[in-house]
This record gives C-alpha cells, structure tokens and sequence, in this order.
C-alpha cells in the first residue's frame, strides 16, 4: 500500500510539472509554493512542511485544488525567519498542530479565525516575538503550553467561546500583565500561568473565574465600565483622578490600562499632561460639562 501510495504521488507530481514549473515531489509529499502537502483519504490537504521562501506567510485556501484542512505537527517548527503568518485565506482550516510554529520568533501578532477550532499543544510555544495573540469563536480551549515562553506577549484576547485554559498555556509569559476570562470558562488548570508573575485576571465578580483566582491567591479586578477620567480606574471620578495624573507627571504614580484603553487622556491628545488634570478638576467644579 505505501509503494502504491508513492507510485501513485509521484506519477501525479510528474504531469504536475509538465504544467506548473513550481511543483514537485518530495518523497511522498507534493510541493507546490514552498508549501509540501499531501491529500488525504477524504480529498483534504494537509500542510507538513513549508521551505521558508517568503517571510510573510499567507496560509492558502486550496493547494492543488484541494481544500487546507489542516497545518501539521511541526510544519512551521522554528522558522524564526518569519515575520508573519495569516490564517484568513484557509477558510476550511480547521486544526493547527502540536508545534506547528514553535520557535518562530519573527512575528508580533497572530489572529486565529473563528473556522479553526483546535490548536495542538505548544502551538505557538517559544514565539518569543509574539506580542499580540486574537483567539476566535471557534476555539474552545486553550491547549498545554500554547503561549508558553512568549516573553514578548502582552495581550491575549480570549473568545466569549472559551472553556477552559489548559496547564502552562500562558505559562512563561514575562509580559503578560492582564487577560480577561470571559464568563464561559469554567475549567482553569492550576498552572495555567505558571511564571507570569505580572497577570492580573479580569473577569466579572461571581464568575469561576472570580472564584478560582480568590482560591489560588490570584490578582483580579472586576469587569466593570470606567468613565472617562477615572484616571486610576478605582470605578469613581474624583479629584483622586487629577491627583494621580499630577503625581505621574513627577514619577511618583502609574497609569493602569484597561483593555489597552488609558482613561486619564481625557482631551484625547495620546498623551497625559497636566491639562488633563486640570480638565478633570474643571468637570469636577462643573465649570465645563464635558471633556
């Protein structure tokens, strides 16, 4: 059968290159654009290696006029050449393997579309440059070791979809300050975030997640809507707001982010200045009403 299978591969690369010079075999896998596949029982492709010819990535709808179903174990595995990798075009793509990128250290965002609904264990482990990670609606779980070691990740936005975080998925994540768990989750492995000292879990009061942070002696802050100039996100517009905003400017406060939103640039300058004290301290004595 495995004879049958490579005589019946290479015949097909054959009359492939009579056509498209840019294909060929290799062993039992076909290539086409860097990318080597095979087709499966059931007419899919199935991505197991990728050459490295470009550095931005763009993972195909169809190879060979075949659906991309799957990415493979350790397809991408520490191509640290690459710089980015888009998943938007395989829309029939359903399953990113067990290391498929690991140690693919060029990239800074990843978005995973909400077609693809499982991600291996270590996915994308020891992406160190990976800053910013979208996961969609169509993944309910994040793996073993997903994010593990991406020192550079500083945001993770999770799907209202999710279930559960699996042990060490975020584990490692040196800059890795705060994620929010949305209320479908109800399964947290005691190590999910072993080594990320800095997380701080927002999530709604009441939720598993409340609970599971108030048992394993986690940080949180509750979910809740800030209004514009609530400079130190304590849920109250005060003068403790211009007070916060004053003593930043001297090196003696931070400003906390919620959601990648800074609440104390009240005159939306992108900055924070002493007129936005001020302009707070102005509603304050209702000398102006809005900002």
């Amino acid at each position: 059968m495995r004879f049958f299978k490579r005589i019946t591969a290479y015949a097909l690369s054959m009359l492939l290159i009579a056509f498209t010079p840019c294909v060929m075999a290799t062993d039992s896998y076909i290539s086409i654009d860097g990318f080597s596949f095979t087709i499966n029982g059931s007419g899919e492709a199935v991505i197991h290696e990728y050459d490295g010819r470009s550095k931005d990535v763009v993972i195909p709808n169809k190879l060979m006029g075949a659906v991309v179903t799957e990415i493979d174990d350790y397809a991408f595995f520490s191509q640290t050449e690459l710089t980015s990798v888009s998943f938007e075009n395989a829309t029939g793509l359903k399953r990113i393997g067990t290391d498929a990128f690991y140690g693919c250290t060029g990239f800074k965002n990843i978005t995973i579309p909400s077609f693809i609904t499982e991600l291996g264990f270590g996915a994308f482990q020891d992406c160190k440059g990976l800053e910013t990670a979208t996961i969609g609606s169509g993944v309910t779980t994040l793996s073993k070791q997903l994010f593990y070691g991406c020192t550079s990740l500083r945001r993770v936005i999770l799907p209202d979809t999710m279930q559960s975080l699996d042990e060490m998925c975020l584990g490692n994540c040196d800059a890795l300050a705060e994620v929010e768990i949305p209320d479908s989750v109800n399964a947290i492995a005691d190590n999910f975030s072993i080594g990320s000292d800095k997380l701080v879990l927002f999530c709604n009061e009441g939720s598993y997640t409340d609970t599971y942070a108030n048992s394993n002696e986690l940080p949180v802050k509750y979910i809740r809507e800030y209004v514009l100039g609530d400079a130190n996100l304590d849920g109250r517009f005060n003068i403790l707001d211009a007070t916060t905003i004053q003593k930043y400017k001297i090196g003696q406060a931070e400003i906390p982010l919620f959601r990648g939103r800074n609440y104390a640039d009240v005159n939306g300058d992108g900055t924070i200045t002493v007129r936005d004290a001020t302009l707070i301290q102005m509603k304050l004595a209702k000398l102006i009403t809005d900002f």
